[in-house]
């Protein structure tokens, strides 16, 4: 049981409360009431002789380290039946993981008199007789204080080196992506292990990205993502150093962590002015290597750490515009300005253009139509809505004409969400605003509907009491609909601690993506329908959420949140390598939608707090984005979450015109037709354009 908050601990320290928990005991943040100075409470709850002679063998080693760089440990002691403690200084400050998800990568400079403190630390745990290990190094185990000291926390995995090699040791496990393959399973462990593991906490604050996991690159399963394809503003020195840091093998790293640091110092053209340590010269004092380590625990097999990675032909690619272009330029080409109406043909050839202008094929489709608009020498920034293009008169219209079906296509109906009637639920409405139907009927509500690529399946989320960013301890359900909107009984997939929501139902209809709260942080993971196979594609420091399919089912696009930002990222729908779709800025892009031809994504953005609906062509990888409608009325009209129609030629979306009351609206894409299809007080959200069986 957690010690209570309030309750007086060895009838000295006050707990105030948790600090952090773990499998073995928590970690207290707690007042000493007979020197007056906050601490941090260790807490160990393995009880048994064997383990208490242990944590006693531990504690009097680490009572006796002494270093600026380290916690001081005050007091140590056993209470029979409870549990084992550790009392040390409180250290103020946040550790380097919260920073990193907070505000992304840091920048070398700034990194760098952190790296060579915590090496000072560790050259100084290593030289001591008997020597210690850390043994997990990693982003949330550094605390930067308010004096911008880095200081080296929780030696929970720390290995206590005998004479002869023999060890001892409070924990045995490891971190994917910090820890090196000797550390899985019954490998052997010595000062090269650290270097690893700093090496990996290095490479995550400089790129803000979990390095390839050490077991996966041992196996060939995997490979380390050079740094600077990250970050290329880290030096190359840097890089090849922390490169040397990371090899598989541990006789290819540094041998010592002095080593390491004075690798670090000698490659970067930023020195740390208080760190006058002789590494050269310590490096006599250092752990043996082939340290048996073998406490006969079975290894673990951890999951494939995904990263992003951008290919050199979209790097080329996006240089070759910058030498065209300048900047990234909006172009809001979609409104009644440049477009026909409805009835007008598609743009006809012609012999000669006037300056700037071009020649369209009448057989074009969207995207090629939308690629012959020529940017002035005068861009725009993203974000504005001035235009600043020139357009020939034969891309008056850039898209084709709609095709001769029903609007939308399909069976003309909308799966939505709705508190109407209290709670959120799904239902269904014909394309006209009549025959509005109940689909679920939860106690605890319902939300998000995707529909199956035939149609005839929704896949929902709940619990869901409101349109939220998060949905924490929902999970996935299943329902049949048929033609006139008869629905089966629920039926709940597989869950798990966190939350799982934005479901999206790959083409093939075998597979689920969505959101899941379960690794703690919104992650982008896949399953089969019967809720197995459920599968982690990101696993990185980003915020992911709001996956969608590509009509062809080889790639998944998702928003991806990091320091403040929003942006899109693609990545194969087996997880791996994302690239980056939308340059959001100082903006925020969400909720993307592919085109039924795979042609256009369609988003949400918002600029200046107005949310807008953008499209961009697949093709040109996000580098150039299309306002809707960026003129008339619906030009100061909020529109979010779009879902594309059947045909490809309509856009259903939400919509609160009034600043209030939220609606599921309809528009062509050539802006010429738009309606409210709801217009219910409480709010309409979640749009989802059924498909036809």
């Amino acid at each position: 049981m957690p010690l209570k908050t309030g309750s007086l601990l060895r009838h000295r320290y006050r707990i105030e409360g948790i600090l952090g928990q773990g499998g073995m005991g928590a970690v207290y943040k707690a007042f000493d009431i007979n020197l007056g100075v906050a601490v941090a409470v260790k807490e160990n709850l393995f009880t048994t002789e064997e383990y208490a002679r242990q944590f006693r063998r531990e504690a009097t080693i680490l009572a006796s380290l002494r270093h600026p760089n380290m916690p001081r440990v005050t007091d140590h002691f056993v209470i029979e039946g409870e549990g084992q403690y550790l009392v040390m200084d409180f250290i103020k400050g946040v550790d380097l993981r919260e920073r990193l998800e907070k505000r992304g990568s840091i920048s070398e400079e700034e990194a760098l008199p952190w790296f060579l403190e915590i090496c000072d630390a560790l050259v100084y745990l290593h030289s001591r007789n008997p020597a210690i290990l850390h043994r997990d190094l990693k982003p949330g185990n550094i605390k930067i204080t308010p004096d911008n000291r880095a200081m080296l926390v929780d030696f929970g995995l720390a290995k206590i080196v005998e004479k002869g090699g023999a060890t001892t040791t409070g924990a045995k496990a490891m971190t994917p992506g910090f820890s090196p393959p000797e550390q899985y399973g019954t490998g052997k462990t010595d000062s090269r292990t650290d270097v690893y593991s700093l090496g990996a906490t290095c490479y995550a604050v400089l790129t803000a990205t979990v390095p390839e996991d050490s077991l996966e690159r041992a196996m060939g399963r995997d490979e380390l993502t050079p740094i600077r394809k990250r970050n290329p503003r880290i030096s190359i020195a840097l890089a090849s150093v922390i490169s040397r840091s990371l090899a598989v093998d541990p006789s290819e790293r540094y041998q010592s962590i002095a080593e390491f640091a004075s690798a670090m110092q000698s490659a970067s053209r930023s020195r740390h002015p208080t760190i006058v340590r002789d590494y050269d010269n310590l490096q006599q004092t250092v752990i043996p290597t082939h340290v048996d380590d073998t406490d006969g625990t079975e290894p673990v097999i951890s999951r494939r750490i995904r990263k992003r990675r951008i290919p050199k032909s979209l790097v080329v690619g996006l240089a070759a515009i910058v030498v065209l272009i300048g900047l990234f330029v909006i172009i809001p080409d979609l409104g009644p300005k440049l477009v026909g109406i409805l009835s007008q043909p598609p743009p006809q050839p012609t012999s000669a253009t006037s300056e700037g202008s071009e020649i369209i094929d009448p057989g074009a489709t969207p995207t090629q139509i939308i690629a012959v608009i020529v940017a002035s020498s005068t861009p725009i920034l993203a974000g504005t809505d001035t235009p600043s293009v020139v357009v020939s008169e034969a891309t008056a219209t850039p898209f084709l004409q709609p095709t001769a079906t029903s609007t939308g296509g399909g069976l003309g109906q909308i799966a939505f969400a709705s508190n109407r009637d209290g709670r959120a639920q799904v239902y269904l409405i014909n394309i006209d605003g009549t025959g509005i139907k109940h689909l679920t009927n939860i106690e605890e509500g319902a939300c998000q509907p995707a529909w199956s690529r035939a149609g005839d399946r929704l896949v929902f989320t709940s619990p869901c009491r409101a349109n939220q960013e998060q949905y924490p301890g929902s999970s996935l359900w299943l329902i049949d609909v048929d033609s006139i909107g008869n629905a089966s009984e629920p039926r709940q997939l597989h869950t798990a601690p966190g939350g799982d929501y934005d479901p999206a139902w790959d083409p093939n209809g075998n597979r689920i993506a969505f959101t899941s709260l379960r690794t703690n942080r919104p992650q982008i993971f896949t399953m089969d329908l019967d809720g197995e196979n459920v599968k982690n594609l990101n696993d990185n420091l980003a915020y992911n959420r709001l996956p969608e399919w590509s009509p062809t089912g080889d790639r998944i696009i998702f928003a991806s949140s990091l320091s403040g930002i929003t942006e899109l990222w693609i990545m194969p729908a087996q997880g791996g390598d994302a690239v980056k779709f939308s340059a959001g800025d100082t903006q925020r892009d969400t909720n993307a939608a592919w085109s039924p031809d795979g042609s256009l994504v369609l988003f949400q953005r918002v600029v200046d707090g107005l949310s807008r609906l953008v499209v961009a062509p697949f093709e040109e990888a996000g580098y150039r984005v299309i306002r809707v409608c960026p003129e008339g009325p619906l030009a100061v009209q909020p529109m979010a979450e779009p879902t594309w129609s059947e045909d490809g030629q309509w856009i259903a979306f939400e919509t609160w015109p009034d600043g209030e009351n939220h609606d599921i609206a309809i528009i062509s894409l050539t802006c010429t037709n738009y309606g409210e299809i709801t217009s219910d007080p409480l709010w309409d959200f979640d749009a989802a354009w059924r498909p036809s069986p």
